[in-house]
């Protein structure tokens, strides 16, 4: 598993090369609520963006894990599968989709 604490980089799924970026780390929403980190996808050379919600990282005690997380490179491989399979055409036209994966990117 190669594990990475850049904030942007490409992976790539099916001969294609998808850039992505963190957009938002892990953040309180309310109540008791919390959200994990966001990252956006792109395709090179597209302009469709797409937007991966993975779950917010807990430690044992279940306090949330608010250190900067380190990116899972092959979970974000298996978030971009997971998006088009969803529906997400990273070719065509229209407003960013968002989606929400599993901590595998599933």
């Amino acid at each position: 598993m190669q594990h990475t604490r850049d904030l942007k980089g490409v992976v790539q799924v099916d001969g294609e090369d998808y850039e992505w970026e963190v957009r938002r780390q892990p953040q309180r929403t309310t109540g008791n609520e919390w959200q994990g980190i966001g990252i956006a996808l792109r395709q090179k050379d597209a302009q469709r963006e797409a937007i991966v919600m993975f779950p917010m990282v807990m430690r044992a005690s279940g306090i949330p894990n608010f250190e900067r997380q380190r990116i899972n490179v092959e979970s974000v491989r298996n978030a971009v599968a997971s998006a088009i399979a969803a529906g997400w055409d990273p070719t065509s036209r229209g407003k960013v989709v968002v989606f929400d994966v599993d901590a595998d990117g599933r």
